[in-house]
């Protein structure tokens, strides 16, 4: 399971890093729409904190299921809850438009700005233009 752990965070660091880490409002791929990426987004924010993990990695495309599991994804989330503490409340939202350096392939983030009971929390969901669940990243705000 420690692998797997370190495989998600590799991936979920490789995703920030190939996006640049920088949240600015570059416009969304072709045919894609900010208020669906936030509403599937928000879903995914809503199933971490609720601890559906399996349901989180059941969205994931096949390529982020590869190097993920539900055990995994729990691990990854409970270093951060562990710290935050219980979801309040969003704060802020945005979507933006990214591509992979490597790929070229574009793809959606939605950012959430989250307060918790301890912490805030930055939550990025990305999604393919098929809206298939790419990849989860959290930090501390």
């Amino acid at each position: 399971m420690k692998k797997r752990l370190i495989l998600l965070a590799a991936v979920l660091t490789v995703l920030c890093l190939l996006s640049g880490c920088k949240v600015s409002g570059n416009p969304l791929p072709e045919g894609m729409e900010e208020e669906t990426v936030l509403e599937q987004g928000r879903e995914v924010v809503a199933q971490l904190n609720g601890g559906e993990w399996q349901a989180v990695y059941d969205a994931l495309r096949e390529d982020a299921k590869e190097t993920s599991s539900p055990e995994a994804i729990q691990a990854y989330m409970e270093e951060f809850l562990d710290k935050a503490k219980a979801y309040e409340k969003e704060t802020d939202a945005m979507a933006t438009g990214q591509k992979l350096k490597d790929t070229g392939e574009e793809y959606a983030t939605a950012v959430f700005y989250c307060k918790h009971e301890k912490k805030n929390l930055m939550y990025r969901v990305a999604y393919s233009t098929d809206m298939e669940l790419m990849g989860i990243q959290v930090t501390v705000q």
